[in-house]
């Protein structure tokens, strides 16, 4: 009686629900290791896309699926666009799969055509656009080996193409695969491109010793090779700077009967410095002026820390 006693006191366990078929393979750790890994992915690749398409393309991670093949392979409806790539250190092949529709959208842009992004139907893709597209994938697996390369010196290489999920064989059926989903989302236009990783593959990746370190305990005190990165690519951020005339105030009246043709008295005397503000902070003092057709703006001091150069 006692320990029923106990047993009808004790609160209520929350009954968690568990997949033998889908086990959870990946910590969460990792699981913050590709999601990092292919959103830098994303923005890089639709920078690229932006760029040879004229036109603003975002891509988003949209999921971090654990699946068995057999399951990612009957989820394309052929015919597909995917792309087998091989893999070193360790070596191992993974796909990269593509909606046919983007595929025509993409390649009808680059000959300078409108673009026509039909979801009803998809068809095969020609020889011709093909070869169109590989140029566009080989940039996309060029930039997901750069992101890798932080973590392990990841090379990845297009093999071959296949419009046939059926085709292709990279591991047998009932092994388990990462699938990364990404939305790619063209005006009002989404699709997906999607990433298949044998797990056997990032397993003796994410596995190793020193993944593991840097991912409990962080990468620590950053080599010379990665302050260089960094340097490099902090010396490539542009930032917005502006030479700031003067201000004034005005009642609301007077800001009611403004019109075109009445003059503004600013507070600064003519032969004062303007302010230069880089991101709305002042950082140096300049005189305004004139460089050929061009408005121009000359560096003649540098505001020191503390010091207060507010536009009145």
């Amino acid at each position: 009686r006692a320990i029923w006693s106990r047993l009808e006191e004790a609160p209520p366990r929350r009954v968690v629900l568990y997949d033998f078929r889908h086990p959870n393979l990946i910590s969460k750790e990792q699981m913050r290791l590709l999601e990092n890994i292919h959103e830098n992915f994303s923005r890089n690749f639709g920078v690229f896309l932006s760029a040879q398409l004229r036109m603003i393309v975002e891509i988003e991670l949209l999921a971090i699926d654990q699946l068995l093949y057999s399951e990612f392979v009957m989820s394309i409806a052929p015919p597909g666009v995917l792309y087998v790539l091989e893999m070193n250190e360790p070596p191992g092949e993974a796909i990269m799969e593509l909606s046919p529709n983007l595929v025509v959208f993409i390649v009808e842009k680059l000959f300078g055509g409108k673009g026509t992004f039909s979801t009803s139907t998809s068809r095969a893709i020609s020889a011709i656009e093909q070869k169109i597209m590989r140029r566009v994938a080989n940039r996309g697996i060029h930039e997901l080996s750069s992101m890798w390369n932080p973590i392990a010196p990841v090379k990845m290489n297009i093999i071959r193409y296949e419009s046939n999920p059926e085709f292709v064989k990279i591991i047998p059926s009932a092994e388990p695969v990462v699938v990364v989903s990404l939305q790619i989302k063209i005006h009002d236009n989404k699709t997906l491109m999607n990433f298949c990783y044998p797990y056997s593959w990032l397993s003796d990746i994410i596995g190793r010793p020193d993944i593991q370190d840097k991912l409990q305990f962080g990468t620590g005190e950053a080599s010379d090779e990665e302050r260089d990165m960094l340097n490099d690519h902090l010396l490539k951020v542009t930032c917005p700077i502006r030479a700031v005339l003067g201000g004034t105030s005005i009642t609301v009246q007077d800001f009611i009967n403004l019109q075109i043709g009445d003059l503004l008295v600013l507070n600064e005397k003519l032969e004062e410095e303007n302010t230069i503000l880089i991101k709305d902070k002042p950082i140096f003092k300049g005189i305004v002026g004139r460089r050929d057709k061009n408005r121009a703006v000359l560096v003649t001091d540098v505001i020191e820390k503390g010091q207060s150069h507010a536009v009145r």
